[in-house]
């Protein structure tokens, strides 16, 4: 994995297992209790000593035994138990973001009135289900899709589910924040190996969405 270039400035934390600097958001922050469990504190801010670590596999699988030696102690954890606990924080954390636009009414349902959106600068990111091929070949969804500004996420009942409808196969995020943390903690996902589903949508689409 090609790791973030060196910034100049702004905070830097080192990482547990390869032991190069990057900014924090380049990171995931895992917090080691007394007892040697380790915890996921995929927003920075959970109290307790810990360490970070790039959210790659080959990383992931190194951290156990660089977070021993920080801690001079046994870590109750292992490599393939980091990935399933970040997978399930980072997912958690999806689920939170777009239940939190949608409460803020900062979305744009459907492909042609999302994707309108996207092409107008009121949408920052466009959620196309991953079982959604149809409308991801709308062309103003393909358009952001080209230009990277959607990503793949879900199905078209599970993002239905968090508007009140059956199915909706296209969700377009206002805020430019909350539109920032999905791609991450989607990219989060995505670093620890192939999604369920990720190739629903078609392969020359699939391969653009971030």
């Amino acid at each position: 994995m090609t790791h973030s270039p060196p910034q100049s400035s702004g905070p830097r934390r080192t990482c547990v297992a390869c032991g190069r600097k990057d900014a924090p958001r380049a990171m995931v922050r895992l917090v080691v209790a007394p007892d040697g469990e380790v915890a996921i504190d995929i927003t920075g801010g959970a109290l307790g000593r810990g360490g970070y670590v790039h959210p790659s596999p080959s990383c992931l699988a190194s951290a156990p035994r660089g977070l021993m030696k920080s801690f001079r102690r046994p870590i109750a954890a292992d490599d393939a138990r980091l990935s399933g606990l970040l997978d399930d924080a980072a997912k958690r954390r999806i689920a939170g973001l777009l239940g939190a636009a949608v409460r803020s009414r900062q979305v744009f349902l459907g492909a042609e009135i999302a994707g309108s959106a996207w092409q107008r600068g009121r949408a920052s990111l466009l959620v196309v289900a991953r079982d959604a091929a149809a409308a991801a070949q709308v062309g103003s969804v393909m358009h952001a899709i080209g230009e990277g500004g959607a990503i793949a996420w879900g199905t078209k009942a599970e993002l239905g589910r968090l508007v009140g409808r059956s199915e909706l196969a296209v969700l377009g995020i206002a805020s430019r924040s909350l539109a920032t943390a999905l791609r991450s903690a989607v990219a989060m996902v995505k670093s620890v190996g192939p999604h369920e589903g990720w190739k629903a949508l078609p392969a020359a689409v699939a391969t653009e969405v971030r």
